[in-house]
């Protein structure tokens, strides 16, 4: 059996679902052997040994199969509940990628600084969460987004001239990560904007 490699923030849905379906399958495996079919007449059986004890692992597959599928249905929960009013063609745009303009790293993450038409706070906020969200669907090529880190917390501030997006994260360990992440969505955004211009 292969275990997915999952995210910065664990299995995606569809991962889960994969490792499920493997976990049935040797369930399923478990529960055909060994051959308990009838012998053929005149075959010779060997003598019974003294003890016998078995174990049979089908029950835990499945059970294990179970959990995957229930995390999966959690995901599937939470994608539902953060793009409910966003289309699944704008859950997979990163806000950050799409209207990021410029930006500039702190002791603990980044500041970005977002074109006004990335809408007001709320909006904002909301599609950020959904693209959160979605990442945690399927492997989508948003591997070096900054919001698929765990333990980030982000504010988000609208002027006339534009947004301010603070992310923080609170493990250290992963500071670089998220700023080499954040320049990253600076440079895709800003190849966007050249080819929009």
């Amino acid at each position: 059996m292969t275990e997915p490699k999952g995210g910065p923030r664990g299995l995606r849905a569809n991962e889960h679902l994969d490792v499920a379906h493997q976990h049935d399958a040797m369930a399923r495996e478990r529960e055909t052997w060994p051959d308990t079919r009838p012998a053929a007449p005149g075959d010779l059986r060997p003598v019974a040994i003294p003890w016998y004890r078995s174990w049979d692992t089908a029950g835990e597959h499945d059970r294990i199969a179970d959990a995957h599928r229930a995390r999966a249905a959690e995901i599937h929960a939470q994608y539902d509940e953060a793009c409910r009013d966003i289309s699944a063609s704008e859950a997979q745009i990163s806000p950050l990628e799409a209207y990021g303009i410029g930006g500039w790293n702190t002791t603990t993450g980044v500041i970005m600084y977002l074109a006004p038409e990335a809408g007001p706070a709320d909006q904002l906020m909301a599609r950020m969460k959904c693209h959160r969200a979605a990442m945690m669907m399927a492997p989508s090529g948003m591997e070096d987004c900054p919001l698929d880190l765990p333990g980030i917390a982000l504010d988000a501030r609208g002027e006339e001239g534009g947004v301010t997006v603070s992310i923080v994260i609170r493990d250290p360990a992963l500071v670089a990560e998220l700023q080499r992440r954040a320049a990253h969505d600076l440079e895709a955004a800003a190849q966007l904007r050249s080819q929009h211009h």
